[in-house]
């Protein structure tokens, strides 16, 4: 009997060894899998970043779903963001704004507003810049001074590889842009090809230009612990487009330089300068 428990415990140790050798790897291989390329490790879940600029910490629902990026620097371009889900558990809004809540009063820096196909993919984003909430604590549509509208297009894998967008300002036509986004064999993301044709009353101006991320390392992307990060960074890579200073148990940056990080096209965490740090909750 005391041989059997022996070597139940020592089968349960290799078990556990075995998770911590090649957890990483396993992952990887899910997230390339056809149709899991958004696949998220749900081992970890963000619960600060900081640098020398700002701080964020990330607050989550009692589902786990991201609820709220609470910035300790309010201000132009670096908001705070809230997630408000439908009865069915989707984003279906993202309000970044000068509040502390989505219901009170105060400046919007841009609104959201999504639509799902079948799939539960956002196939629409309907974006509103400059805006306000009410003293009712009510979004006001009319105080926009512009408007996007994005269509979308994904791959086998579940990545968002194109969108369209069509944008109004003032109530006028102003431009159009087209983003498309590729992948390299390993699953990062290796450029950003953006086509833009302004329409505006001065004039119309044409343009193209393409941004290049890399090198990668070899452990797990930042933003793969959440889905929606991916999707508004519009970054599915597997490996981090930087080699941090350190790493978890789990294979994602601790400490890294925020040089290195703004190669990502940030939306979420767009204040970094100097040495950037994360602290998560992991299960």
């Amino acid at each position: 009997m005391k041989k059997k428990k022996i070597r139940q415990a020592v089968f349960a140790l290799s078990g556990i060894l075995f998770f911590l050798l090649a957890g990483c790897q396993k992952v990887f291989d899910y997230i390339r899998l056809p149709g899991h390329g958004d696949a998220v490790s749900n081992i970890c879940q963000v619960k600060t970043i900081s640098s020398d600029e700002a701080s964020y910490v990330f607050n989550y629902n009692k589902r786990g779903d991201l609820e709220s990026i609470i910035t300790n620097k309010l201000n132009t371009g670096n908001p705070n963001v809230f997630f408000i889900y439908d009865n069915r558990n989707r984003v279906n809004q993202v309000l970044s704004s000068f509040t502390a809540s989505v219901i009170t009063s105060g400046v919007i820096w841009t609104w959201e507003k999504f639509g799902y196909n079948a799939a539960n993919q956002i196939m629409k984003d309907t974006s509103y810049v400059f805006g306000e909430i009410g003293p009712d604590g009510v979004i006001q549509p009319s105080s926009f001074w512009s408007v996007r509208n994005t269509v979308l297009q994904y791959d086998v894998n579940n990545r968002v590889i194109a969108s369209n967008d069509s944008v109004w300002s003032y109530g006028k036509f102003a431009n159009t842009d087209h983003f498309s986004y590729k992948y390299d064999e390993r699953g990062n993301l290796a450029y950003t090809a953006r086509q833009y044709q302004s329409m505006q009353s001065w004039g119309e101006a044409i343009y193209n230009d393409t941004f290049r991320l890399g090198p990668y390392d070899n452990k797990i992307h930042i933003r793969r612990t959440n889905k929606m990060w991916m999707f508004i960074d519009r970054n599915y890579s597997v490996n981090n487009p930087f080699n941090a200073v350190s790493y978890n148990s789990y294979g994602l940056p601790l400490l890294f330089d925020s040089k290195q990080y703004l190669q990502g096209l940030i939306t979420l965490v767009p204040f970094m300068s100097g040495n950037v740090t994360v602290e998560y909750n992991c299960n």
